[in-house]
């Protein structure tokens, strides 16, 4: 190409969305919107370069889990809020420059007598170290695509939208 730009044919499975079969890539983005990346179906076995894939649960997942709960519960103490994992439900992963974790989980609201519900955050795992960019309770289904809605805090969208690998 005179342009300089790259044809799809250049490309490998390192090129993450790019890289999948055209059927698949609306698809994709479909699925990366509605659940703001907790929720994408597995369209490619294994790791590929910025496309966000269902992992299997490990006890990784339950420590960056309890990172940002631990991150919940300092942000909140002075209002009492303190939450107790239960369990890890479900994590996304999307390798960019970095690991980030899309996890969902289930914790005790002790400060709401105790009442288990379902969370989400997002979990950077870079050099240095490990960071929870975002959190909130799980929107109810009919919800999902609202980005940014139910956000306790957000540090992983720009202007309502998935940030590609900050």
């Amino acid at each position: 190409m005179d342009s300089g730009e790259e044809s799809d044919d250049d490309l490998g499975v390192g090129d993450g969305e790019r890289s999948l079969p055209e059927e698949y890539r609306a698809f994709y983005k479909r699925e990366v919107s509605k659940s703001e990346g907790f929720d994408v179906p597995e369209i490619i076995a294994g790791y590929l370069y910025n496309l966000i894939q269902p992992r299997d649960l490990d006890d990784i997942y339950e420590e960056c889990t309890q990172l940002a709960i631990d991150e919940y519960n300092r942000r909140f103490a002075e209002t009492n809020a303190k939450l107790e994992l239960v369990k890890v439900s479900k994590v996304m992963a999307h390798l960019y420059d970095k690991m980030r974790y899309y996890i969902t989980f289930e914790a005790r609201d002790l400060a709401d007598g105790g009442k288990t519900k379902t969370y989400q955050a997002v979990v950077r795992d870079a050099i240095p170290g490990i960071s929870v960019l975002s959190f909130r309770l799980k929107p109810a289904e009919d919800e999902q695509g609202n980005h940014g809605k139910e956000w306790i805090w957000e540090g992983h969208l720009v202007n309502g939208h998935l940030l590609a690998g900050g």
